[in-house]
């Protein structure tokens, strides 16, 4: 007796083609942020999400929600270094498989006093999307969205007198080895 299985039909997914980039740079830097509420809707596909995510309505929206929905962060400093990949033993001929990746976003932000309740709260509540905002150029900020964000920040009170003390925290981002989903953030809402 002779089995056929068409793996395909579960895993056949078509590759767009690469581009690179000719010319400029995105910058690094994570120079604002934004949080939304577990549970708020921002999109049933990537399409749906981008657009909702440059809206500057749908963010002011949120702003003034009553609850609110959505939070900005700006005047921030951090980054975001590649993930870890997470991998079990394989199958047949397939030694390793990567079956998902650790990500952790560190960040640093002003407001220590006035802040308190606001990442206490975070701390507490998981799930969170979030948008780390780069700077593109002088006018233009490039945001990427991630779900399922675990937040955690902690008052940062350094020894010198001569330095700031700060808000720095990390986001931990539950991940199947997607990428964040690049958007044009809006200027209104993300930059001071």
């Amino acid at each position: 007796m002779k089995f056929t299985l068409s793996v395909d039909i579960f895993c056949e997914e078509e590759l767009p083609d690469y581009v690179q980039q000719e010319c400029g740079v995105e910058l690094g830097g994570i120079v604002a942020m934004g949080f939304i509420k577990p549970g708020t809707w921002v999109g049933e596909n990537d399409t749906e999400r981008r657009n909702n995510l440059e809206s500057s309505t749908w963010w002011n929206d949120g702003l003034g929600a009553s609850p609110q929905t959505h939070w900005v962060v700006q005047n921030t400093r951090g980054s975001k270094p590649i993930g870890t990949p997470i991998e079990e033993d394989g199958y047949g001929m397939n030694a390793v498989e990567r079956t998902g990746d650790d990500q952790e976003i560190t960040f640093e932000a002003l407001g220590v006093v006035d802040n308190r309740d606001f990442w206490g709260s975070m701390n507490r509540r998981p799930g969170w999307g979030f948008v780390a905002i780069i700077k593109n150029n002088s006018t233009e900020r490039v945001g990427f969205y991630f779900q399922d964000a675990s937040v955690y920040a902690d008052i940062n009170i350094p020894q010198s007198v001569k330095e700031r003390a700060n808000i720095s925290g990390s986001v931990k981002l539950a991940s199947d080895m997607s990428l964040g989903l690049p958007f044009t953030a809006p200027s209104s809402v993300f930059t001071p």
